[in-house]
């Protein structure tokens, strides 16, 4: 597929707007298999989104995107929260997806595969949940795809898997990023100047060999768009982290929202298991604060942020907890310091009852 630079701008605005975009109607993915209508020498959906050009406000990229996510989501996105059921390990889970998809995809050029009105197209998008209901596992049957048609499988997935995705458009390929700074093997991580730093890492659908995390060598200079599709938190914390019995707890969520985009913010939290409590977030200039009242110790706290914005769409993070009266140096915790100690004391007992051994004898040169 093309895709020019300079038409990446039109859609900046609708990017802005996020899931604002054709909100009035079903995405395709809702009726499958979908319908189009031909007008002016294109083929639209049923959002109006044209799919045989890339850019613009009809465009399909990123448009598309938005038809499989929030108050939108079937098939594809379903499929990414059977993956954060079964893998509870991001780096696994994350790993896991990428497999998947090159499992059920086969990169294919649109002029050999789509044909509309009897014709083939020399360009074509599918939105992540066409493709997701092309493949059939059951009887073995592949779904067949361009870069673009497998990133946005690719990402409306990883966005279902509790995972934070950015859309990369570049003048001739789509692909995607995570936000997955722990994982080990990346030959790059980005930074998209998110305020998060280095750690996005690449994402190529195409290609059943290619691993995660690999930038391919075309784009390691960076000169291509990043654009977020759920960085609507950005990023979640609370302190103190080692909170004692006589703490309150207080989270700070931060959003990529402006202030009259946001509907409420919302911390739900429970303590052991049980029922679920709800606090209203705070405004706090461009952090939304709320606390948790203190806990008894041993007392184990799950929570997670709940964000609705003026259109009704809701966006949740993932789950975080906290034990209560844990004494925890970072990367150590008290167990493995009481133990270290141990340890170190019993070889210092050790050494001091050994005699002094002779020095090695100079090893035979030959």
């Amino acid at each position: 597929m093309g895709i020019q630079r300079g038409c990446i701008l039109g859609v900046i605005v609708l990017l802005l707007m996020g899931s604002q975009a054709g909100v009035s109607a079903y995405t395709s993915g809702h009726v499958y298999p979908p319908t189009f209508t031909y007008k002016s020498g294109e083929w639209y959906d049923s959002w109006g989104y044209s799919r045989n050009y890339c850019c613009g406000e009809d465009g399909y990229m990123p448009n598309l995107a938005y038809e499989t996510i929030g108050s939108n989501k079937e098939a594809a996105y379903s499929i990414g929260q059977g993956f954060l059921e079964e893998y509870p390990d991001e780096v696994q889970r994350a790993k896991a997806i990428l497999k998947y998809v090159q499992r059920w995809t086969e990169y294919g050029y649109d002029e050999d595969n789509v044909f509309m009105g009897g014709e083939a197209q020399e360009e074509w998008a599918w939105n992540a949940d066409e493709t997701a209901h092309a493949f059939d596992e059951e009887k073995n049957i592949v779904a067949i795809g361009d870069c673009e048609d497998l990133a946005l499988l690719c990402a409306t997935t990883y966005l279902g898997a509790g995972f934070d995705v950015a859309l990369v458009l570049t003048e001739s390929h789509v692909a995607l990023l995570i936000w997955l700074p722990e994982y080990p093997n990346a030959n790059i991580y980005w930074d998209i100047l998110d305020g998060r730093g280095n750690g996005w890492i690449w994402v190529e659908a195409t290609g059943e060999n290619n691993p995660l995390g690999w930038t391919p060598p075309d784009f390691n200079d960076g000169y291509w768009d990043a654009f977020p599709l759920n960085a609507v938190i950005s990023s979640v914390s609370y302190s103190p982290q080692s909170p004692q019995d006589d703490d309150d707890v207080t989270v700070t969520a931060s959003l990529s929202l402006e202030a009259n985009e946001v509907r409420g913010v919302l911390l739900i939290y429970s303590v052991n298991g049980g029922s679920e409590k709800t606090l209203s977030m705070v405004r706090s200039g461009s952090l939304y604060k709320a606390t948790i009242p203190r806990q008894a110790s041993g007392a184990t706290v799950e929570f997670h942020i709940a964000v609705t914005d003026v259109h009704g769409d809701l966006t949740e993070s993932v789950d975080y907890s906290y034990t209560v009266g844990g004494l925890e140096i970072p990367g150590f915790p008290l167990e493995s310091i009481v133990i270290g100690l141990g340890l170190g004391l019993f070889v210092i007992y050790f050494l001091s009852k050994r005699r002094a051994l002779p020095a090695p004898e100079a090893p035979m040169r030959y």
